[in-house]
């Protein structure tokens, strides 16, 4: 039988590192499922994930039990989506003003070579 959420949880806070892997066995599908919702590549879904285990172990002492560690989690893998698309979103418009500066250099040098 394996132990639940919270018996796991307890022993991460006591030291037992390698508990968490419980955890992550457990939610990795879910999580993954939520990050294939916001991100179409493969490596960026995967790296997300990451990020969603890697803030819910340094956080787990924020975790309070009020309500469902899965509910905690998967707020957290949410979040972690709007940084992405935020932080996707902003790289995007830093490439198109790029573009925007390429074609600008393009015009110039179609102009100084048509008159």
């Amino acid at each position: 039988m394996q132990p639940g959420d919270d018996e796991v949880i307890r022993a991460v806070r006591k030291g037992d590192v390698e508990a968490f892997e419980a955890l992550v066995v457990k939610y990795q599908p879910r999580v993954f499922a939520t990050a294939r919702r916001y991100a179409r590549r493969e490596d960026e879904v995967a790296d997300i994930v990451q990020e969603v285990f890697a803030k819910a172990f340094h956080k787990l002492d924020s975790f309070r039990g009020e309500a469902p560690f899965e509910h905690w989690l998967m707020r957290m893998a949410v979040r972690t989506c709007y940084d992405f698309l935020r932080g996707h979103q902003r790289n995007r418009e830093h490439s198109l003003t790029d573009l925007a500066d390429d074609e600008r250099d393009w015009l110039d040098r179609f102009h100084g070579r048509a008159g």
